[in-house]
């Protein structure tokens, strides 16, 4: 896979985990694509589908769509995080932005950000066993 083609699978992932809809997500990444200047860098791709992702997300509430797939089950407890604290948990650790540009992206300041993610990141080991739904999906996870 090229480097481009890794970026547009990164920004496609993480929009899929901040809309919970594969279509919504395609659309994210369409329209960072679109709009985005020729020759710009393929980061500022993950930026730009991250603010069109939770622009979709804000006006349509996540669907049920991913917690029935075959989403590795640590993928689908995000799911039952706060929205904020999924969307922090999303753009910091699994897109790899920084604080401030999450921030911006969230249009937060820095520390409710970095409290979001605390929040997450400490009720994320409690939802363990809190989705009977998710046992059976274990042995059919597959790795992104």
């Amino acid at each position: 896979m090229t480097a481009e083609e890794l970026y547009v699978r990164d920004a496609f992932l993480g929009a899929l985990m901040l809309t919970g809809n594969i279509k919504a997500a395609e659309h994210a990444v369409l329209d960072a694509i679109t709009t985005s200047e020729c020759g710009v860098a393929m980061d500022k791709l993950l930026v730009t589908t991250a603010k069109f992702a939770i622009q979709v997300h804000d006006e349509c509430p996540v669907q049920a769509e991913l917690l029935s797939s075959n989403l590795p089950v640590e993928l689908q407890r995000l799911f039952m995080l706060s929205s904020l604290g999924r969307k922090c948990f999303v753009l910091r650790i699994l897109m790899g932005l920084t604080p401030e540009i999450s921030s911006k992206v969230l249009k937060l300041n820095r520390d409710e950000v970095d409290e979001a993610l605390y929040r997450a990141l400490s009720d994320l080991p409690s939802l363990a066993g809190g989705h009977s739904a998710l046992a059976h999906t274990v042995d059919t996870r597959r790795k992104w």
